[in-house]
């Protein structure tokens, strides 16, 4: 065999499939095996793209949870109300709306010390807060005896002058649901009844006599008492 049909044979031997164990590379340096690289990149992509989808769903998980939320205050489900609100606040953590109807849940089932710190919080969200959460802070501080506290957050409802009624009630009517929503709907004359309550138990008569003008006022105005 001539020189040049060796090297062919040798040739055509060696590229035909090799069975040996060993890692060398056949085939022009392809390869299919396990790239650690390769695997790392479709997993970032895969959670980027449930990340994403994530973001863009999350208003409308939200906002089908409330309509449970309300569902569940009709019902007056407060425990359930709860867990639901939690829920929305693990995906939201500053829903304002989320934290109200939290807040609003504690103080129907008598729990002012678990309702305290949640409209609080909703003071944070909304430092500018002459509302809901100024409301209820007052009348947990009142049902706890806490005359002052409770004086210093339904003036700041008050403070907001002529419109106090209108945007307390609007608050209410957005955050509380079911029979207590609409019993609340006279709030601005249950809110001067405390206050006036208030101001007589920390001997401030100048005050009282004060604040039982606007309370007559309210209590003239609504022919019924809704509280």
């Amino acid at each position: 065999m001539s020189h040049s049909e060796h090297t062919h044979a040798y040739a055509q031997a060696n590229s035909k499939e090799c069975t040996c164990d060993h890692g060398h590379d056949h085939g022009g340096g392809h390869s299919y095996g396990y790239h650690p690289l390769r695997f790392l990149g479709r997993w970032l992509l895969t959670v980027l793209i449930v990340g994403a989808m994530l973001i863009l769903l999350r208003p409308f998980v939200v906002q089908q949870m409330f309509v449970r939320v309300v569902a569940y205050s009709a019902n007056s489900s407060y425990s359930d109300v709860i867990r639901l609100c939690k829920k929305i606040i693990v995906i939201d953590k500053d829903n304002k709306q989320a934290w109200a109807s939290l807040g609003y849940a504690y103080m129907d089932l008598s729990r002012e010390d678990m309702a305290i710190p949640v409209f609080k919080k909703v003071l944070l969200l909304d430092p500018d807060d002459k509302q809901v959460a100024s409301f209820e802070l007052g009348q947990a501080y009142y049902s706890k005896g806490d005359f002052v506290r409770a004086i210093g957050y339904f003036e700041r409802v008050r403070s907001a002058g002529s419109r106090a009624s209108a945007l307390l009630e609007a608050d209410i009517l957005k955050y509380r649901h079911g029979t207590l929503g609409f019993r609340s709907l006279n709030s601005m004359q249950t809110l001067l009844g405390m206050l006036l309550e208030c101001y007589k138990k920390t001997g401030n008569s100048a005050q009282a006599k004060e604040i039982q003008k606007q309370y007559d006022f309210y209590k003239n105005k609504h022919s019924r008492v809704l509280f």
